[in-house]
C-alpha cells in the first residue's frame, strides 16, 4: 500500500498542478458522460496496470498523457458553467487555473528545475571529475573499478566509447585474478588504476588485488 501510494503521488506531481485541485469538484460531471467512458476505463486499466508494476516512474505512465489530459480539458468545460449567485464564477476560477499552470512552469524554469521528483536530476559527477583528470595525465591510463557488496546498480561506472584500444582512458570491473590477468595482459603498458567508489569516489590509486 505505501509503495503504491508513493508511485500515485510521484505520478500526480508530474501531470497535475496545482490549480488542478479546482477540477476535483467536477470530475463526477465527466464520469457521468457517455463519450468518456472510453478514456475512463482506458485510465483505469492502465492505471492499475501501472500501480501492479513492482517498482515504477512517473513516465512509465506516459502512454495515459493524452488521455488524462482529456479528461481534464472535459473538467475544466464543467468548472466554467459554473455559477454562484448567478455570477459566473466558473469563468474566473478556469481562468485562475490556467494563471497558476503558467507560473508554477515559469518558476520550475526559473529554478532550472529539471524534474518535479528532484532528485531524478541529482547527478553524482565523481566518475566524470576523474576522468577529466586522469585525460590530462601523460600515457594511457586502465581504471579497475571494484564495487561493494551493496553497490546501488544504477550508479555504474564502467562504460566506455566506441574506441577500446585506442582510448586514452579505460574502465574496466574487477574480476578474477585469472581474468584480472588477460586483462591486463590485452593492455599491456598502460597504468592500471583501481577506483572503488563505495569506499571513496573521489580518487584513484595504483592496483592492488583484493586480499584473499
Amino acid at each position: 500500500m505505501r509503495v503504491s501510494v508513493e508511485k500515485a503521488g510521484r505520478w500526480g506531481g508530474v501531470f497535475f498542478w496545482p490549480g488542478a485541485l479546482l477540477l476535483l469538484p467536477h470530475v463526477p460531471f465527466v464520469f457521468r458522460e457517455r463519450r468518456m467512458r472510453l478514456l475512463i476505463v482506458t485510465t483505469f486499466v492502465c492505471g492499475v496496470g501501472f500501480l501492479a508494476v513492482v517498482w515504477s516512474q512517473p513516465h512509465y505512465a506516459a502512454p495515459l498523457t493524452c488521455v488524462v489530459y482529456a479528461l481534464m480539458v472535459q473538467a475544466l468545460r464543467h468548472l466554467r458553467t459554473m455559477r454562484l449567485n448567478g455570477q459566473p464564477v466558473g469563468m474566473a476560477m478556469s481562468r485562475a487555473l490556467v494563471i497558476v499552470l503558467v507560473l508554477d512552469t515559469g518558476m520550475n524554469v526559473a529554478g532550472r528545475v529539471c524534474d518535479p521528483l528532484g532528485w531524478a536530476c541529482a547527478e553524482d559527477t565523481s566518475r566524470a571529475t576523474l576522468m577529466e583528470r586522469l585525460m590530462h595525465m601523460p600515457g594511457r591510463h586502465l581504471i579497475v573499478v571494484r564495487y561493494s557488496e551493496h553497490h546501488d546498480i544504477h550508479d555504474e561506472w564502467v562504460h566506455n566509447g566506441a574506441d577500446i584500444d585506442g582510448a586514452k582512458v579505460l574502465w574496466a570491473r574487477e574480476l578474477d585474478r585469472a581474468q584480472n590477468a588477460k586483462l591486463f595482459a590485452y593492455f599491456v603498458g598502460r597504468h592500471i588504476w583501481l577506483a572503488e567508489p563505495d569506499v571513496d569516489d573521489t580518487k584513484v590509486v595504483p592496483y592492488m588485488a583484493r586480499s584473499q
